[in-house]
């Protein structure tokens, strides 16, 4: 609450801070500030990451429209009071400029709201209380005869504009910034991809399948799959017919140098009844061929056994392994969606309390289980990664439907075991890859612009998001961007400023035409790469193995607890780091200024 949830103003150059102080007056005048919102344009800047920081520079971007401008009092725990400002209402946020000498602002995505509550205080004013899906939480009172005198109802207005029903009418849809120079929806290719890791070059054990082109055979699958070139189309056909929702084995990563690979899929259809499917069976067995350095295949369910065996009541269930050759099966005891959500609340109502009992902190922290949650997929990923290291095996992964455990495990346990995968761009292209491309559901665990929190919400991502912030913990040399990144990806998957986040599926994407119509986070990332640069990084070659144990696990307080009221993060080395990225590149560029003018006095010295 006490720093912007999406801080979207403007950065880059020093003008800003003249900008700043032309704001911070809190007086309205939509003229000007349109001639402002042109000139912050003209000046070519992009909106800031979530980490820094801007007091009354409310600052229009393309597109972004005021609804409504509304004198409120902010409800302060921190300071002990009410807070005196300007709210304003646009159709991407809810921004609220506190009165001259009054010490913070607020800034918030309406996108990212999840619920909005309205109780008649007295006669002539009302208490507004805005809870946000990222631990945000915050009050104002809003006098009605002000309102009255507007026309507009505020809690009409915002409820309008944050819960629109359609996806297709978010703000990412209507953000139109200056034109970036690198387009980010070009980051993932997946030719070039497959081909970096071996799969797609001549003679591969891998093929590449166009079963699935037009999404005609597996509506939550990519296009283009990756499979043992043995195997035919007709055999992936009858296999997905074996797995729920058609989530058919295929390629997700390739070891560079023993064969060994990472598939994904989702569980089989057992049930009861013990059904088998021959061509599933053969499709295992070829993924197991596809290496010669090891005679067994191990399959890593993520789900903990007991749910594994209940879903055979359903029809589905795991793989027997009395009908698959020389597999090796596991569980991974990752709980389901549900026991994550209500995980993420109880930790939601421990940082969101004023009233933290120091000395019950830590218990209170293990109640929650969150970091259990967080230790459990980081072991299995742990674990999948040393047998395709170790053991030199090829290992096949799924959960139940294969979106959400799943890839939480293929990505976690790529990022251990490739290099490529933490630089700033392979992390990207990890994240386009193995979450956006393989269709996890981030409108069903996001809600995005619906009121209603579903049964299916659940943070998956930022979960995910959370697993690599602990292994950068464990190796901060060996990552190319720094923690910045995970913390601004995981406000911008609620801002829906981006269309990177927006919908379930590749193909629902491209039927509501994201690409064309909305603007790639990444876009934005690599126009301002610097600044998500990890100065202090030296590319590490090979497979990376932490050692996962509650005693090194911590709780990530840059996202989990931003918006505490009494917790002001503060971090004194941000702009000190990016110094050093500054003067890091300023010696690379003097030295390689140094050795061509020695080139070329050699060369002028043997030709002489």
């Amino acid at each position: 609450m006490y720093r912007n949830a999406v801080a979207v103003e403007n950065k880059g150059c020093k003008m800003q801070m003249s900008a700043v102080d032309e704001h911070e007056t809190g007086q309205y005048e939509q003229g000007k500030e349109a001639d402002r919102a042109e000139h912050v344009v003209e000046q070519d800047r992009a909106p800031q990451s979530s980490h820094q920081q801007s007091h009354g520079s409310f600052v229009q971007l393309p597109g972004e429209n005021i609804i409504l401008l509304q004198e409120v009092e902010c409800v302060d725990a921190c300071f002990d009071g009410h807070i005196r400002g300007q709210l304003r209402l646009t159709n991407f946020r809810l921004f609220f400029s506190a009165a001259e000498g009054e010490p913070h602002d607020i800034d918030i995505p309406v996108h990212s709201i999840h619920k909005i509550d309205k109780k008649n205080q007295a006669e002539n004013s009302y208490r507004l209380t805005i809870q946000c899906k990222q631990f945000l939480a915050v009050q104002f009172t809003v006098n009605k005869q002000t309102q009255e005198r507007k026309n507009k109802d505020l809690y009409q207005c915002l409820v309008k504009h944050a819960f629109p029903g359609e996806e297709g009418k978010v703000f990412a849809f209507e953000y139109r910034p200056r034109k970036y120079k690198e387009n980010g929806w070009e980051v993932y290719d997946f030719e070039r991809e497959y081909t970096r890791m071996g799969a797609l070059q001549e003679n591969s054990k891998w093929r590449h399948s166009t079963l699935n082109k037009d999404f005609q055979h597996i509506d939550t699958y990519p296009e283009d799959l990756v499979v043992p070139s043995s195997v035919t189309d007709e055999v992936i056909k009858k296999s997905s017919y074996f797995r729920s929702m058609g989530r058919v084995p295929v390629l997700s990563w390739l070891h560079p140098n023993n064969e060994a690979s990472i598939t994904r899929c989702s569980q089989p259809c057992v049930g009861i009844s013990r059904k088998r499917c021959e061509e599933d069976e053969a499709m295992i067995a070829e993924i197991r061929k596809a290496t010669t350095k090891s005679t067994h295949i191990y399959i890593c369910d993520s789900r903990p056994s007991v749910n594994a065996h209940a879903n055979k009541a359903k029809g589905k269930g795991f793989e027997l392994p009395e009908f698959y050759e020389n597999i090796e099966f596991s569980f991974g005891n990752i709980e389901n969606i549900h026991e994550v959500r209500a995980s993420n609340n109880r930790l939601r109502d421990l940082v969101t309390s004023p009233n933290i009992e120091e000395s019950k902190w830590l218990s209170n922290l293990e109640g929650t289980k969150w970091l259990q949650h967080i230790q459990a997929i980081l072991q299995e990923a742990v674990k999948v990664a040393s047998v395709v290291e170790n053991k030199k095996s090829s290992v096949v992964v799924h959960c139940s439907d294969g979106w959400d455990r799943t890839s939480q495990i293929t990505s976690l346990a790529m990022l251990l075991l490739d290099p490529y995968y933490r630089t700033l761009q392979g992390f990207q292209v990890l994240i386009e890859k193995e979450w956006l491309s393989f269709g996890h559901q981030f409108q069903a665990r996001h809600c995005h612009g619906t009121q209603d929190i579903t049964t299916d919400y659940s943070p998956i991502f930022l979960q995910f998001l959370d697993c690599v912030w602990q292994v950068t913990q464990h190796y901060p040399y060996s990552f190319q961007f720094n923690k910045y990144l995970l913390t601004f990806i995981g406000q911008h998957l609620f801002s829906c400023l981006y269309g990177t986040f927006l919908y379930d599926c590749e193909r629902q994407r491209r039927d509501n035409e994201v690409k064309t119509k909305t603007q790639s986070l990444w876009s934005h990332v690599n126009s301002v790469s610097t600044e998500f640069l990890n100065p202090l990084y030296k590319e590490r070659q090979g497979c990376i193995l932490p050692m996962i144990s509650m005693r090194t696990l911590r709780l990530w307080r840059e996202n989990w607890m931003a918006y505490h009221p009494f917790y002001r993060f503060q971090d004194p080395l941000f702009e000190r780091l990016i110094e050093l990225v500054h003067l890091r590149e300023k010696i690379v560029s003097n030295c390689d200024e140094l050795r061509a003018r020695h080139q070329t006095t050699v060369k002028i010295a043997v030709s002489s």
